[in-house]
């Protein structure tokens, strides 16, 4: 056989046997997630990034994949329609089309304003179906350069475009913190099933844990000035911080670590680490 012939043969081969071996989801996370949702409705998921990142076989682990808000076209058993794309169930958050809001509640919705996932603090929920909020994903900044968390203080939300979060419960949008052996990594919920969580982590990068290694991270723990505290650096929680100042109605924590300050949102402040 012609060599040029044998080597294109090979490519060929070798190239079958790689798309025959590539896993569009690859976290030890259950695919058999059954959702309850209508079309028409409000949920975040990955639907713009990962159909993509499928289509050209990249490694999904290693892949930024940013949850968006769209509405829910046809529902599956263990994966459904978004925006003309199929989304498996396990990447896929359907939000609460009768979803009501009291006034300091933590909801998981996104910036209305913009895109992605976002929790977010209610500080006026005089229309209960579309409060106000602050939002805590986003960076806070100072009084003399304030960060988006300022300038996009007192968002309205639209109906049926948010969850409202409850401490304790294995919800999406709770704080997680995952062990990983050595350390504390930090990340929002997506979905629990089956003893295992799978994660949005630092970068919208995804990431699987067995339950047993995580802990909850309360959104309403009782923190107050000169406690002793874990809090978010980068991807992981690490200790040696105290509190200054907690301003509860907007959800954000004020830290001294070795003489400087950083604020921080509730989110990301805990002493249940230790």
């Amino acid at each position: 056989m012609n060599t040029r012939i044998l080597a294109l043969a090979m490519s060929c081969a070798i190239a079958l046997g790689m798309a025959a071996q590539y896993n569009p989801f690859p976290w030890d996370f259950p695919q058999n997630v059954k959702i309850e949702a209508e079309p028409g409705q409000w949920v975040l998921s990955c639907y713009t990034f990962y159909p993509s990142a499928v289509s050209e076989q990249k490694d999904l682990t290693d892949e930024v994949l940013i949850f968006y808000s769209t509405k829910m076209e046809q529902v599956g058993e263990t994966s459904s329609i978004l925006s003309g794309r199929e989304i498996p169930n396990a990447l896929i958050i359907p939000l609460d089309p009768q979803a009501k809001a009291k006034k300091g509640d933590i909801v998981l919705t996104w910036w209305q304003e913009g895109s992605g996932l976002e929790r977010a603090i209610v500080t006026d929920a005089s229309n209960p179906a579309q409060p106000k909020v602050d939002y805590l994903d986003m960076d806070y900044g100072t009084k003399e350069r304030p960060g988006f968390a300022q300038r996009e203080a007192d968002q309205q939300l639209k109906p049926g475009s948010f969850i409202v979060l409850r401490d304790g419960e294995w919800q999406p949008g709770a704080q997680i913190a995952a062990f990983n052996g050595s350390e504390w990594e930090s990340g929002t919920l997506i979905r629990e099933q089956d003893g295992k969580v799978l994660v949005l982590g630092w970068a919208s990068h995804i990431k699987a844990y067995k339950k047993e290694n995580c802990r909850l991270i309360p959104f309403k723990e009782k923190l107050k000035k000169g406690d002793a505290v874990y809090a978010t650096f980068v991807d992981t929680y690490r200790d040696g911080y105290t509190v200054k100042k907690v301003d509860e109605k907007i959800g954000r924590v004020w830290l001294d670590r070795n003489g400087s300050e950083e604020v921080k949102s509730i989110a990301e402040v805990t002493k249940v680490l230790k």
